[in-house]
C-alpha cells in the first residue's frame, strides 16, 4: 500500500501542472492547430474543390464545436446571476451589470435602429466591429492561455514581462484589422446578405502598425530569452497558445485555412471551460457517482442553446417577420443573431475570466480528481 501511495503522488501532483494532460493540453491550446494547418495546406494544395469543402466541413463542425463555445459562456455567465450582482466584489458586480445587461441592450438596440432607419451600411460596421472585438478576444484569450498555464507550471511571469506580453498581442491585433481593413476595403462581400463595411486604412498607418508589431515582438522575445538564460521555467504550452492565437490566427491570409481559426480557437477555450465545470461538479457534488453525465449535460444545453441562438430562432424570424429583402438581403436575423452572439461573447469573456473573480479561482485551478 505504501508503494501504491508514494507512486501515485508524483502523478497526482503532475496532474495539477496541466489543464488536463500534457498531450491533450498541447493540442487544443495551439499545438494541434499548427499541426491540423500544415495537415490541411500539405493535403489540399491549390484544389478548387479545397474552399467548398473546408466551408461545409467546418460549417458542420460549428454545430457541435464552435456554437457550444459560445453558449457556455452564456451558461457560466448568468448561472445564479443575482447571486453575483450582490456576493460579488463591487467593481466586479459593476462589470457583470453593464456586460450581462447593458451591453445586450445596447447592441439590440442599435441593430433594431439600423433596421428601422434602412441602414444597412450601420449593419456592415457592426460586421466590422465583430472583426474589431473578434481579433481582441483571440489575442486576450492567447495571453490568458500563457498566464494560467503559467500558473499551473509555476513558471510565473514577471510583472514587465506581462506587459510586454500584453503589448505584443494589441500590436498583432491592431496589426491585423488594419490589414483586413486593407484587403477587403474594395471587396464586394457580404454576411448573410448584408454587405460588409470596411474602412479606407492608409498605407503609412498600415505599415506603422506593421513596425510596432515587429518591435513588440522582438521586444518579447529578448525578455523571454532573457527569461530562460536566467534558468526560469517556462510554460511553453501556454506560450504556444499566445503565439497561435495571434501570429497564426489573426495574420493567416489563406482563404482556404482561415476558416478553420474559429474552430481551433473554441477548442481553446473548451479545454478551459470544460476544466472549470468539471471542478465544479466536484466541488459542488463531492459524492456523485457519475459526475460525467452533469457534465454531458452542459454540453447538450450548450449544443442545443447553439442551435436555437444560431439557426432555428433566426430562421424561424426570417420566415415570419417581414422586412425589405431588396435591401437586407435574405438572411437579415441570421445576421443579427450571428453578429449579436459573437460581440456579445467578448463582451462576457472580459468578465468572467478576470483575475478578480473568486469563482475562477475556486474551480479552474482547483485540481481536477
Amino acid at each position: 500500500m505504501s508503494t501504491i501511495l508514494r507512486s501515485a503522488a508524483p502523478d497526482k501532483a503532475a496532474a495539477r501542472r496541466y489543464l488536463n494532460g500534457p498531450v491533450s493540453d498541447f493540442l487544443l491550446l495551439g499545438g494541434g492547430s499548427l499541426l491540423a494547418l500544415l495537415a490541411l495546406r500539405w493535403a489540399m494544395g491549390d484544389a478548387a474543390w479545397a474552399r467548398a469543402w473546408s466551408a461545409g466541413t467546418t460549417l458542420a463542425l460549428a454545430h457541435v464545436i464552435n456554437n457550444p463555445h459560445f453558449m457556455h459562456s452564456y451558461q457560466l455567465f448568468y448561472r445564479e446571476f443575482g447571486a453575483k450582482l450582490t456576493s460579488y466584489p463591487p467593481d466586479l458586480r459593476l462589470r457583470y451589470w453593464l456586460c450581462g445587461v447593458v451591453a445586450p441592450v445596447v447592441l439590440v438596440a442599435v441593430m433594431a435602429w439600423a433596421v428601422a432607419a434602412r441602414q444597412p451600411r450601420a449593419l456592415g460596421l457592426m460586421t466590422n466591429l465583430m472583426f474589431f472585438l473578434v481579433g481582441w478576444h483571440y489575442v486576450k484569450q492567447g495571453y490568458g492561455m500563457a498566464v494560467v498555464d503559467a500558473a499551473f507550471k509555476q513558471a510565473w511571469f514577471t510583472d514587465a514581462e506581462k506587459r510586454a506580453l500584453l503589448r505584443n498581442a494589441y500590436a498583432v491585433w491592431l496589426l491585423s484589422w488594419l490589414l483586413l481593413n486593407r484587403m477587403l476595403g474594395g471587396v464586394a462581400s457580404s454576411y448573410w446578405g448584408v454587405e460588409y463595411a470596411f474602412i479606407a486604412i492608409p498605407a503609412p498607418l498600415a505599415w506603422l502598425a506593421c513596425v510596432v508589431a515587429i518591435g513588440c515582438g522582438l521586444d518579447l522575445a529578448w525578455r523571454l530569452l532573457r527569461k530562460q538564460r536566467r534558468g526560469d521555467a517556462i510554460a511553453w504550452n501556454g506560450l504556444l497558445a499566445y503565439a497561435a492565437s495571434g501570429y497564426v490566427w489573426l495574420l493567416i491570409r489563406d482563404p482556404v485555412l482561415v476558416l478553420w481559426v474559429p474552430l481551433f480557437h473554441s477548442l481553446q477555450y473548451l479545454a478551459v471551460v470544460w476544466r472549470y465545470e468539471r471542478n465544479r461538479i466536484h466541488a459542488i457534488h463531492p459524492h456523485e457517482m457519475l459526475p460525467e453525465l452533469r457534465m454531458a449535460g452542459f454540453y447538450a444545453i450548450g449544443l442545443g442553446l447553439g442551435y436555437l441562438g444560431f439557426w432555428w430562432l433566426p430562421r424561424y424570424l426570417n420566415r415570419h417577420v417581414p422586412y425589405d429583402h431588396a435591401l437586407f438581403g435574405t438572411g437579415l436575423f441570421l445576421f443579427l443573431f450571428w453578429i449579436f452572439i459573437n460581440v456579445h461573447h467578448y463582451f462576457l469573456d472580459t468578465v468572467m475570466w478576470r483575475k478578480g473573480n473568486p469563482d475562477v479561482q475556486k474551480y479552474l485551478f482547483a485540481h481536477a480528481r
